[in-house]
């Protein structure tokens, strides 16, 4: 028995030698360093750090997620301006004309994702109903000028030139149906579609109605702030543009209503005077008249040079090409 509790021993001093031994390989193994995870493929780049301009924007309580990569473009509509930036930095400052009270730009986030060479002008739903507005194909009178850069919306709001470039010039420029037009717009298209102004002037140049989409999206904040930076990077007051848009919207709609009240009706003609009886002949019974003697058609007024027609002109026929989209100005 002493024999065999000696084998017994030495075969547990054994297994706890291995054991032990085991256990000091495994430590040796191991690392204090944590393992570095393997690429996972979708890893962005660390975004950089906002711009000087962007800092004194947030430090005067404009909150516009401006991004610090890529192109943006933003329209504050008191102070009647576009800035585009270029990583963080304004790069192109543009004068524009916003919608009047009544028909007032809204506040929006969207994106450009094309510009639309000599486009032809479609009313929207309100302004035919409101102001008889029809159709007008592309050329010299098209209320968007020689282009649109088209935006990503449901409003029909978008960024164009105009043929009445002479508002640029005023001070309040509060003038089109909601849009944005835009004084630097062959620089902003050019830009946007990373090509020179005189590329922009021979696409123009073609004449056709036609649409070249941009290299990448371009993220449009229309956005409204009474502070805002000026040309030199200095905040300014400006005015609120539309302070009494309620005001204003009722008084466009009772003068659209006035002027669809005042489309003359026809008139029927009046009845020819009974004649007294022929000599010879008795009077009709009371209560009853001889019928009246049958009267030529009346002819509706013809238009004059001094009145012109009240109703609206016939709109002339799109191109069968394509069917526009309405747009406002």
């Amino acid at each position: 028995m002493a024999e065999q509790d000696r084998v017994i021993g030495g075969s547990r001093a054994l297994c706890f030698a291995l054991a032990g031994a085991l256990l000091l390989v495994l430590a040796g193994c191991a690392t204090t360093t944590p393992s570095t995870p393997g690429p996972s493929g979708g890893q962005q780049a660390a975004e950089a750090p906002p711009s000087a301009y962007i800092k004194m924007m947030r430090e005067n309580g404009i909150n516009v997620a401006v991004p610090t990569r890529g192109k943006f473009i933003m329209v504050n509509i008191p102070s009647y301006e576009l800035v585009a930036f270029k990583d963080g930095e304004p790069v192109l400052r543009s004068r524009v004309v916003v919608g009047q009270p009544a028909t007032r730009t809204p506040e929006l986030n969207s994106s450009m994702f094309a510009v639309r060479f000599n486009p032809s002008w479609t009313p929207t739903p309100s302004m035919i109903r409101n102001e008889a507005a029809v159709y007008i194909p592309p050329g010299p009178n098209n209320p968007l000028g020689r282009m649109m850069l088209e935006l990503d919306n449901d409003q029909f709001i978008y960024l164009h030139d105009t043929n009445q470039k002479g508002l640029f010039k005023r001070e309040r420029r509060a003038f089109s149906h909601g849009c944005i037009r835009v004084e630097q717009v062959r620089a902003l298209a050019a830009w946007a579609l990373g090509v020179t102004e005189d590329e922009i002037g021979k696409m123009i140049a073609r004449g056709s109605t036609y649409s070249v989409p941009l290299p990448e999206e371009i993220p449009v904040f229309l956005v409204y702030y009474t502070r805002f930076p000026d040309e030199r990077g200095q905040i300014a007051s400006y005015p609120d543009v539309y302070v009494n848009w309620q005001a204003e919207e009722r008084a466009y709609l009772a003068r659209a209503a006035a002027r669809r009240m005042a489309v003359p009706t026809p008139v029927k003609p009046a009845a020819a005077p009974a004649q007294p009886p022929a000599a010879g002949e008795s009077p009709a019974p009371p209560g009853e008249q001889p019928p009246a003697a049958p009267t030529a058609p009346s002819e509706p007024p013809q238009p004059t040079a001094e009145a012109p027609p009240a109703t609206a002109p016939t709109a002339a026929p799109a191109p069968a090409a394509e069917t526009p989209k309405p747009t406002s100005d």
